[in-house]
């Protein structure tokens, strides 16, 4: 039986797909009963401050990107337009797209400069933001630092 090449590509594409379902399902929570973290009180606290600063700027960010939007009638919760998420800016109307993309790319470099600012590593600020989604020990830490803060 001779498989044509289309139908070979499509099979991988599925497996491919597949997979990564697969290890998006599994690996948070293999990641997390195997390497559950405790984060020093200083990391808990430099989290806390790059959170508070990151928010400043998603807040203007947001409102910037929601005008553009509501001038092109369209409904900014509909769209996904998070720093990982690229397809998400596909989706957009073409009289906003590149206005919104350069809006989201600016908040995502300033963010990534104040985590490194505040001596993190987006590696190390990335996996607390993991862990705190998680832990409701460190979330309750994560959330005392930041009323310390304000």
């Amino acid at each position: 039986m001779m498989i044509s090449r289309h139908s070979s590509k499509r099979n991988l594409y599925r497996w491919i797909i597949g997979a990564t379902v697969l290890a998006s399902a599994l690996l948070p929570s293999l990641w997390q009963r195997g390497y559950a973290q405790n984060f020093t009180e200083e990391e808990i606290s430099t989290y806390a401050a790059a959170v508070v600063a990151i928010e400043e700027i998603r807040i203007q960010a947001y409102a910037d990107i929601s005008d553009l939007m509501t001038i092109a009638n369209e409904d900014v919760t509909r769209h996904d337009l998070r720093c990982v998420n690229a397809d998400g800016l596909r989706q957009l109307p073409r009289t906003v797209r590149s206005q919104v993309r350069r809006l989201v790319i600016n908040y995502c470099n300033d963010a990534k400069q104040i985590v490194e600012d505040t001596g993190l590593t987006t590696e190390l600020f990335n996996v607390i933001t993991q862990n705190h989604r998680e832990d409701e020990d460190l979330a309750k830490q994560i959330q005392s630092e930041i009323a310390r803060l304000r």
